[in-house]
């Protein structure tokens, strides 16, 4: 017993717990019997006491009855003359009463809130019987349970009702003096004529429950006890042992000891399971351990190899990459030389193509037509040319922006001005709105134009005939931001291609049979320019459902 107590003083050994848990259980499911016991027994005890209340209650009434039948014989003479002898019903029933009280605790009398004899004056309990009575004719009973001097005394009632043999002393005419001397209460058969009340004692049903709970107390503690040691046993032989010399074994083999042998472990069950994977997976890392040095050595050598293959790559990938970077100079300034070159001849073409225009007769309507489609492809050949410009400028490191205040208002009715006959064209319904909170800030005008232009002409380009275009400018206080939305309802954009709108040279539709013209600059060009102002540009948009493209301008103080 001492071994079992120094062990179950360690709250984290598993017989403790396992224990620990079993007694609870017990407790509470003993705690539950016990109450239940308690109530049950109580309840019993209620049932015995109403029975006996209602046997001494009957014989009671049955001893009244038997003195009210014969009250001629007892009060009248051979020769039928009253000779009173003072042994009316209700003086037996109380003699009985008072004969009982003084052999035993019991106590029975008759009572009414208006009684002839004094001792038979109601308490408090028995006034609220009468008057439930009252209340409930149908009634045949009323009980409770009350201490009375330290004493537990069950209170038991039954109504008493006028019969025909009650008629001499309480009939009628109410206020004659019946053989007793009383004056008569004027009742009829039937009517309420008080209560029998008894008053039992109870003390030895409450030490029969008393004593009840204490044998299962002691039975509960006896069973808890016997259960401790039960489990304790048990689970130390079948379990704790087991895994006590389990867990010294892999201390062993934490400490680098792969010599071990659990062939003599006793154990069952699940535990032996475990002792054999634990043996097994024991062998395999003696054998990974004996010949981990050799496999070390044989990495080793071959991550040197490859390491010197990586380096060999690295160096060819360097040279490969100081290639590509040249070349992409290269290509940034022939573009920046070959745009500037094409700009200036294709500006002279415009010029002479409006000057054209001017001079031709408005009856020489064919001419008009053509001229009119060399001025507007020139246009659109100029856009393109501007575009590979700045890119290039951009990529060769010498994009910068002319900042300068800048009202969002002014940059739109550029664009309106640009876009706006595009949509006509194409019976396209073009709206434009400025936000009055839009405040002024420091940009690159032209860059930002560039910007709203691009993806204003994408909108009215990839809407058909019948669509909306809408341009809106408004102002992000919580982000200090101007958000710039070009909206249209035109084919809309694939998911998978979103990601790569923005990339130079690349459109959602890139076959050769592709319904739309372009080179793909337009979105990387604004996505550059916008970064350019330290801003951020995205699209929504889904197949046939038009889109949405969001630019954020960051604001600039303009002091």
């Amino acid at each position: 017993m001492k071994d079992l107590g120094e062990k179950l003083k360690t709250t984290d050994n598993l017989t403790f717990r396992f224990m620990l848990a079993t007694v609870i259980v017990i407790i509470t499911v003993m705690s539950f019997k016990f109450f239940w016991d308690f109530n049950e027994e109580k309840k019993q005890a209620v049932r015995a006491m109403t029975e006996k209340a209602q046997i001494i209650s009957e014989q009671q009434k049955a001893l009244w009855e038997f003195m009210a039948i014969n009250q001629h014989k007892i009060n009248y003479n051979f020769a039928g003359n009253l000779e009173f002898k003072h042994l009316s019903c209700s003086t037996v029933a109380m003699g009985v009463g008072a004969m009982l009280a003084s052999e035993t605790e019991y106590n029975i009398k008759p009572t009414n809130t208006v009684c002839r004899n004094v001792l038979n004056t109601p308490d408090d309990f028995e006034i609220g019987g009468i008057t439930y009575f009252k209340e409930n004719p149908s009634t045949m009973e009323y009980w409770s349970i009350e201490t009375v001097n330290g004493t537990h005394v069950f209170r038991y009632m039954t109504p008493l009702s006028i019969d025909k043999n009650c008629l001499d002393c309480h009939g009628k005419p109410k206020g004659e003096i019946d053989i007793s001397g009383f004056a008569k209460d004027g009742l009829e058969i039937g009517d309420f004529a008080g209560a029998l009340s008894l008053t039992m004692p109870m003390d030895i049903y409450y030490e029969n429950i008393r004593e009840s709970q204490l044998s299962n107390g002691f039975f509960s503690v006896i069973l808890i006890l016997v259960c401790v040691i039960c489990i304790y046993f048990l689970v130390t032989g079948m379990v704790t042992s087991s895994l006590g010399e389990l867990e010294k074994v892999v201390a062993q083999v934490g400490a680098g000891k792969w010599d071990v042998n659990l062939s003599h472990l006793k154990a069952k069950g699940e535990i032996k399971r475990l002792t054999n994977h634990f043996q097994n997976m024991t062998e395999q890392l003696k054998d990974l351990y004996s010949n981990l040095e050799l496999k070390v050595e044989q990495r080793t050598s071959e991550l040197e190899k490859a390491n010197l293959i990586l380096k060999k790559h690295k160096q060819e990938l360097e040279q490969v990459n100081l290639r590509l970077e040249e070349t992409n100079v290269y290509k940034s300034e022939f573009l920046a030389v070959m745009s500037h070159e094409l700009r200036t001849p294709l500006t002279s073409i415009m010029a002479f193509a409006e000057l054209m225009l001017v001079d031709i007769p408005p009856e020489e309507k064919k001419q008009q037509h053509y001229l009119e489609e060399v001025l507007l492809n020139s246009q659109i050949l100029l856009r393109l040319i501007n575009n590979i410009l700045d890119l290039a400028k951009i990529e060769a490191g010498k994009g910068q922006l002319a900042l300068e205040v800048v009202d969002m208002t002014d940059i739109i009715a550029s664009v309106e001005s640009v876009i706006a006959p595009l949509a006509k064209n194409k019976e396209l319904e073009f709206h434009v709105q400025v936000t009055p909170e839009v405040p002024l800030t420091k940009a690159d005008p032209e860059k930002l134009r560039r910007v709203v232009e691009n993806l204003a002409g994408n909108a009215v380009k990839f809407t058909e005939k019948g669509g909306t275009v809408e341009i809106l400018v408004q102002f992000n206080d919580h982000r200090k931001e101007i958000i710039i939305i070009v909206n249209d309802n035109g084919i809309g954009i694939n998911e998978e291609y979103q990601k790569y709108i923005f990339e130079k040279f690349t459109q959602a539709d890139s076959s050769p049979s592709r319904k739309y013209g372009g080179t793909g600059l337009g979105l990387a060009l604004a996505k550059e320019l916008v970064e350019l102002h330290r801003g951020w540009i995205k699209v929504e948009s889904k197949c046939g459902g038009g889109s949405s493209f969001i630019v954020g301008l960051p604001i600039q103080d303009i002091e």
